[in-house]
Formats: C-alpha cells, sequence, structure tokens
C-alpha cells in the first residue's frame, strides 16, 4: 500500500486486492462513519465536488471498479460475482468491517448485489440512478449505441455541468481507454443488462435504503428508482427536480444533504421529496 498524492486532507494511493492494482482517493476524519463510494460508468480516476462534500462529514474512500479510471480489469473478471467477491476483499483490505455504501449508475447495482450477499458488511445503502433491474416496458436507453457527445447529451440536463468529463484531448488514448471502458461495461451488462435474479433476492435486505434519482433520467428513467423502492423493503425514494443521470453533478449540494442527512445516524431518517 502506497502513498501517490496528498491534497489536503485527500489522499492519493494505490492498494493491491486479489492482485490488481485498485486506485483510489481516501478523505475524511478517520474517526468519522466510513463510507464506500462506487462510481458510474466512466466515472473513475475523479475526485470531484460530490465526494469533497461527503468527506466532509465522513470517512470516505472511492476506489476505481477495476475496469474504469486506473484500475485494471483482469482477463478473469467477468461478471458480477467476481466484481462482489473484490469488494469483499477490498473492505476487508482497507479495514472495513461494516460501512455506509453510496453508489451510483453501475456502482449502485454493485453496491446493491454486495449488500444482497453480504449484509453484515453494510450499514446503509444509497442508491442513486442504479443500473441491475429491469422494469417491463420501461427500455433503458442503450448506452453502447451511443457516440460520447450523445451519452453526454442523454446524461446531462446541462451539458456545463458536464465539464469534468471532457478530455482535455480528444486522441487516440482517449479513445483506447473508452472502448476499454466499455468492454469492462459490456461483459457486465451487455446481455442481459440486468441481474435476472437480483430482484428477488432484494427482498431479503434489512439494512437502511435510501434511492436517490433524477426526475428527467433519460438513462435509466424514474420508474426504475420507483422499482428498486418497491422491492428493497423500507427503502425510502428522493426523486430531484431539474436533472437526470448525473443528480451529483448537476445538483451537488442538493444531492450530497439527502445522502448526508441519511447517512448520518444522529439525523432523523425520514427524508422528503424534492
Amino acid at each position: 500500500m502506497t502513498e501517490a498524492d496528498r491534497a489536503g486532507d485527500r489522499i492519493e494511493r494505490t492498494i493491491e486486492v486479489q492482485g490488481i492494482a485498485t486506485h483510489l482517493f481516501e478523505a475524511g476524519p478517520p474517526t468519522a462513519p466510513p463510507l464506500l463510494y462506487l462510481h458510474g460508468t466512466h466515472l473513475g480516476n475523479l475526485w470531484l465536488d460530490h465526494h469533497r462534500l461527503l468527506a466532509q462529514q465522513f470517512h470516505l474512500f472511492a476506489p476505481d471498479i477495476p475496469g474504469f479510471g486506473l484500475s485494471e480489469r483482469p482477463d478473469w473478471m467477468h461478471d458480477m460475482s467476481d466484481y462482489v467477491l473484490y469488494f469483499r476483499d477490498l473492505m476487508a483490505a482497507l479495514g472495513l468491517e461494516r460501512a455506509a455504501l453510496v453508489g451510483h449508475s453501475l456502482g449502485g447495482w454493485m453496491a446493491a448485489e454486495i449488500a444482497v450477499w453480504y449484509p453484515e458488511r453494510v450499514s446503509r445503502l444509497v442508491l442513486s440512478n442504479a443500473a441491475g433491474l429491469r422494469v417491463k416496458g420501461v427500455p433503458m436507453a442503450d448506452i453502447f449505441a451511443l457516440s460520447p457527445q450523445r451519452l453526454l447529451e442523454t446524461c446531462f440536463e446541462n451539458l456545463m455541468a458536464a465539464a469534468p468529463l471532457i478530455p482535455r484531448e480528444i486522441n487516440t488514448d482517449y479513445f483506447v481507454r473508452l472502448y476499454a471502458e466499455r468492454t469492462t461495461l459490456a461483459a457486465l451488462a451487455w446481455n442481459p443488462h440486468y441481474d435476472p435474479k437480483l430482484a428477488r433476492r432484494l427482498q431479503q435486505l434489512s439494512c437502511p435504503t435510501l434511492i436517490v434519482w433524477g426526475a428527467r433520467d433519460r438513462l435509466i428513467p424514474p420508474a426504475y428508482g420507483q422499482e428498486w423502492q418497491r422491492l428493497i423493503p423500507g427503502a425510502q425514494l428522493v426523486m430531484l427536480e431539474g436533472t437526470g443521470h448525473m443528480p451529483m453533478f448537476e445538483v451537488c449540494e442538493q444531492w450530497v444533504a439527502h445522502v448526508s442527512a441519511f447517512l448520518q445516524p444522529s439525523q432523523p431518517q425520514e427524508v422528503k421529496s424534492s
């Protein structure tokens, strides 16, 4: 385990898990409640405002999921079960016997699977615009058919908020990295694009769960947020107006306020839609 960079209270480092050199950011008071944040597709190796705000109240760990950012995906890592076992070992390597999990999009799907298979490791669960389910009659957008520009237009209501995702230079390295990340996504969500067994297994979840969704999500429509709430016993749903698939970019402070209020054990847990 080596420290690569320190900026304020943020540490950037690499930790080896199952032979995978995993790049991660760590920030926040070590005595604060631990929080593992799992990013969505193409959102690895980014330190953003919502990370910084969460780290003011929590001991935040934000790894690059293998196959994204600076964490390479080995050839043997093919399906969701490989990732669930990997995250189990990552939590152990980080000393996280039990932690809150916050996941967005693909990371939300992974967080839900971890909570299903290792409920003793998850204190609270937040799923934001999460993939992983199928709602009959409500198709998701086909991310594999979208160009990078069209994907941004689908995910964002305000393209100005997408500025952190715009590459400085669109060159061969950019397209190689994009292809590698889409290959990882295809291994997990090409056919089917969800876990057919997850819906039934979610009914066994007992940890407090918050679902946060952008009311204008065109990638994974709001009906999916309602389905997550229906399937998870006692789950709460917050529908954020004026934003789509990337609420932590477009309405960052509002998104963080809902997540933080839910995760703080000293705070009232009832949240209302905005």
